[in-house]
């Protein structure tokens, strides 16, 4: 039996599982006014998506790509960042249509949201978004998983710490709730393109659920696995230069045209790198 399925929304909700001159960084590692107020990253994000349906597996592969101009100013307790999406791009390939394209056309606006000293986050506002790209751009999660979490403290190589980063809200064709745990640890100082920068690695556990309606059908999802990946700090700029992640998760679908659930498999790698300022 083949069963067809609401592809983009799958896609779109998976994606959640799975920082002018200013007063100077503060002593250890942790966020406020970096030294330029304005800076340039560019992310990449490859997503495989596996379908399950009863011995039928359906494969999808997403490719994002997007460039971000930032803005910082200073926030009561932090920074707040205005982030416009200057360059963006989709392609989705699926097994029960041709593919599909998107591009930054969709998207008008600034992403903004505040930072304390550790990286919590607190949404200020989104982009608004048109009905392609709220299937490819889950604002929500960039805007909490964009930065790492920092220890707020004096670092040395050898000291971890970790942090819970949690959300609920509205994404993509419907809401979503993800909880990820992480073990960060400082591994010390290394050199790139000459650039003195502190390595950070990390390790997690994840966990999301998802619902919503999309092409008639309702749907809800669940997801767990595994996160790691590292960063690159500038100590003395104040700002983060890289943020590689991957991740490994598994879980269920339930679609309401499907007579029982499905199993979702998602292998997801995404790089941030600064490409100017600081």
């Amino acid at each position: 039996m083949r069963v067809r399925l609401p592809v983009v929304a799958a896609v779109s909700l998976i994606t959640v599982a799975c920082g002018g001159g200013g007063p100077p960084t503060p002593a250890g590692l942790a966020f406020s006014m970096p030294s330029a107020a304005t800076a340039v990253y560019e992310m990449g994000d490859s997503m495989r998506v596996e379908l399950d349906a009863g011995g039928q597996l359906l494969e999808m592969r997403v490719d994002l790509s997007a460039t971000f101009g930032a803005t910082f100013t200073r926030a009561a307790e932090g920074i707040e960042v205005s982030m416009d999406v200057s360059e963006f791009g989709a392609h989705l390939r699926q097994p029960m249509g041709g593919p599909v394209r998107v591009d930054g056309s969709g998207i008008e606006g600034p992403l903004v949201f505040s930072l304390d000293r550790r990286g919590a986050v607190t949404l200020i506002s989104e982009p608004t978004l048109s009905s392609e790209a709220k299937q490819f751009f889950p604002a929500l999660s960039t805007a909490h998983t964009f930065f790492p979490r920092l220890p707020g403290t004096p670092v040395a190589a050898g000291d971890t710490w970790t942090d819970t980063i949690s959300y609920s809200g509205a994404e993509g064709e419907g809401s979503v709730t993800a909880v990820n745990a992480m073990t960060y640890t400082v591994v010390g100082d290394t050199m790139v393109d000459g650039r003195n920068l502190m390595k950070v690695t990390f390790v997690g556990e994840q966990e999301a659920t998802g619902s919503g309606v999309t092409q008639g059908m309702d749907f809800r999802q669940e997801l767990s696995g595994s996160v790691q990946g590292h960063v690159l700090w500038d100590m003395p700029a104040g700002a983060m230069v890289e943020h590689f992640t991957e991740s490994d998760g598994r879980g269920s679908m339930e679609v309401s045209a499907a007579p029982f659930p499905l199993g979702v498999r998602s292998v997801r790698t995404q790089m941030i790198r600064l490409v100017d300022g600081m």
